[in-house]
This record gives structure tokens, C-alpha cells and sequence, in this order.
């Protein structure tokens, strides 16, 4: 079989990261595996360029503005023309679009099937200006096009709620992003606890409450911060901290190695408002790291208050913050916590999850 993926640069965020592994599945199974990258990579970030060519993955890049240039549209359709693709895998809006397009609108290009994979509540992560208004209107042109795809996965039943409630006509097969668990490490419960943080610095993420509850804890911490953010954002968050707690914190910008990340903390917290999966909440258990996290769909699927802790709002917080650094050092209920974190897990791996992939090439 000769499969191509659409995406629309190799920055490693959770789309990229399934896409990797996916493609490292794929090519075990002696899939001839393709990538196509509409956009250039960022150099502040890491890309998974040179992982996918270590495994024999071939690459295309188109190289233009994304899909906003008008030749890359015509580089996609004579990549599909040139190589015969028989299925045709897109990750996001952008990438969707272009293979939507370059299907219906040029002869000659309906002989492969379409896939296309939702990541996450794309319409939920846009704030109020005028940028993120011009994508919500394009976004909404583009789900009319899923309805086009031979067939629709997504991540989560969190994401196929939410799809559902934009279009009832599609029905997707749900495939949660898989992930493999890592050696166990425990840290000494008589160092002073460290506490972390990781993914995109904005307010969807809630890290303004992660500071407001360690403002008004009494216990001794450090805490690391991992990920992007605009640098007002970062300097409205260094000014939340209290002045004698400026020291504990880390601001560490995109995290390239996640190991020596998750290893150096004790307790992981995602305070997110909003979700397709919570991907690194996913990682940080595959750690057998304790999280905490926000009491909503799907965070509250992943960690509960078996293997970690769950809050409703910032008192509640402040509470699971206390109480997790206390019995983190009282090893029966740490070692139950972690007992159920592996349990848990199975659930998320790749022997049980990918041949569903397998089941919806099979169109």
C-alpha cells in the first residue's frame, strides 16, 4: 500500500507527534509511507523532519505561505498525479482543504480515498480578533469538506461530541493517539517537590491559575514551565508570581527533550480549559508522573482521582496541590496511584490501537 500524509509543517505538536508515530507503525507493517509538508517549519521549535527520514520516510515540501499560495495548490496535484497514492491521509483544517480542493477540482484525481484526522476542537483555541474571526469563517467552509472525505478520525469522543454539534452528517471513527510507557523513576520524597507545566503558554491553558494557587501554598517547591508564549504573556505571568517565590520558577521556552523534562519533575499539572485529548497528559503519565488537572471532558478521562487528582476551581486546586505533595511522600498511596496509572495505560497502547487505523484504510 502507498500512503501519503498532508500536514501542515513538521513542528512537533500533538498532530506531528501522532503523525511520527503513526509513520513508524506504518512502515513495520511495510507500508510505503509518504509525507507532504505545505508550509515551512519553525526554527524556534523541533521538527520531526529528521526522525521520518530515518525511518525511510519520503518527503515532499511545497514550501509556500501554507495554503494561502495559489502554486502550492498546483505542486500538491502534481506530487498526487506523479506518485499514485492510494490513500491520502490529511491532519489539519489547512491540509484538508487543499486535498478537498485538488480532488474536486482537478480531472483525474479521484482515484485515491481520503482520510482525514481531527486533532482537536480547532474552532475552541481562537480568541476575539480579527485573525482568529477570518479563521472561524474559513473553518466552517472547511467542515463542509469533511463531509466529502471517505472517512473521518478523530481523537477523542470529547472531539466527535463537538464535531457532531458542527455537522451531524459526518460520522468518524474514534482513535485516541497512542503512546509508549517509559522506565519508572521516582524521585527522592525528601527533596523539595517539583512541580511542572507543559504545553503552549496561553490563557486556554490555565497557567494563570497554576500560579494563583502556588502563590498560596505554604509549602516549598520549584516549579518547571515548559512551552511557548508571547513575551507580554510571559512577563503578565512573571508578574503574577509573588516576589519571594521568583526563584522556585523556571521558564524553560519550547522543550525539545521531553525526557529530561518529565524526569526532573514529580508532579505534573494541566490546568487546561480545553482539550481535543490533553496529548501531554498522556505523556507525562506514560512517565508514571502524578497529574493534576482540570475536572473537565477529556482531561478528566485520562487522569482521575485513582491515579492522580481532578479540581473544579482554584480552591479546589490550591487543596489537590497540598494534599498531592503530602502523600507523594507516603509510599502506599503513591504506589496505588502509579499501580493505576499502569493499568491505565494498556488502554492507550499501540498493539490495541493501531489496527483500528488499519480498519479505516481498508474502505
Amino acid at each position: 500500500m502507498k500512503v501519503c500524509h498532508v500536514i501542515n509543517s513538521l513542528n512537533r505538536g500533538g498532530a506531528e507527534t501522532h503523525l511520527l508515530n503513526l509513520c513508524t507503525e506504518q512502515v513495520k507493517n511495510n507500508i510505503d509511507v509518504y509525507v507532504i509538508a505545505i508550509g515551512p517549519d519553525s526554527k524556534l521549535t523541533y521538527s520531526i523532519e529528521n526522525e521520518l527520514r530515518v525511518l525511510g520516510v519520503n518527503i515532499y515540501r511545497l514550501r509556500g505561505p501554507r495554503a494561502i499560495n495559489i502554486f502550492s495548490y498546483f505542486r500538491l496535484r502534481s506530487i498526487l498525479k506523479i506518485e499514485n497514492f492510494e490513500i491520502i491521509h490529511s491532519h489539519q483544517p489547512r491540509s484538508d482543504f487543499m486535498v478537498y480542493f485538488n480532488k474536486k477540482y482537478s480531472k483525474n484525481l479521484n482515484f485515491f480515498n481520503w482520510v482525514v484526522s481531527i486533532h482537536g476542537k480547532y474552532d475552541t483555541y481562537l480568541d476575539n480578533s480579527f485573525v482568529s474571526k477570518l479563521k472561524i469563517f474559513l473553518f466552517k467552509k472547511i467542515i463542509l469538506c469533511w463531509e466529502k472525505a471517505d472517512n473521518v478520525i478523530v481523537i477523542s469522543d470529547e472531539v466527535k461530541n463537538w464535531l457532531y454539534g458542527l455537522n451531524k452528517k459526518i460520522d468518524p471513527y474514534v482513535i485516541n493517539y497512542w503512546i509508549k510507557t517509559k522506565n519508572f523513576q521516582k524521585r527522592n520524597s525528601n527533596q523539595k517537590i517539583t512541580f511542572g507545566f507543559l504545553g503552549r503558554l496561553n490563557q486556554n491553558k490555565g497557567i494563570e491559575d497554576l500560579i494563583s494557587a502556588l502563590n498560596k501554598t505554604n509549602i516549598e517547591f520549584n516549579c518547571l514551565i515548559g512551552g511557548q508564549g508571547s513575551e507580554n504573556y510571559i512577563k503578565f505571568l512573571k508578574e503574577k508570581i509573588k516576589k519571594n517565590h521568583l526563584e522556585r520558577y523556571k521558564f524553560l521556552g519550547y522543550v525539545n527533550n521531553q525526557d529530561e523534562f518529565f524526569q526532573k519533575i514529580d508532579i505534573f499539572i494541566f490546568p487546561s480549559y480545553s482539550e481535543g485529548l490533553g496529548l501531554v497528559l498522556l505523556e507525562a503519565l506514560s512517565f508514571y508522573k502524578i497529574c493534576i488537572t482540570r475536572n473537565v471532558e477529556p482531561m478528566n478521562e485520562l487522569v482521575t482521582m485513582n491515579n492522580g487528582y481532578l479540581f473544579n476551581n482554584l480552591d479546589e486546586l490550591i487543596k489537590n496541590i497540598e494534599v498531592s505533595t503530602e502523600e507523594f511522600k507516603i509510599e502506599a498511596i503513591y504506589s496505588e496511584k502509579i499501580n493505576n496509572i499502569k493499568k491505565y495505560l494498556i488502554n492507550y497502547d499501540v498493539e490495541n490501537l493501531y489496527p483500528k487505523i488499519e480498519q479505516v484504510y481498508k474502505i
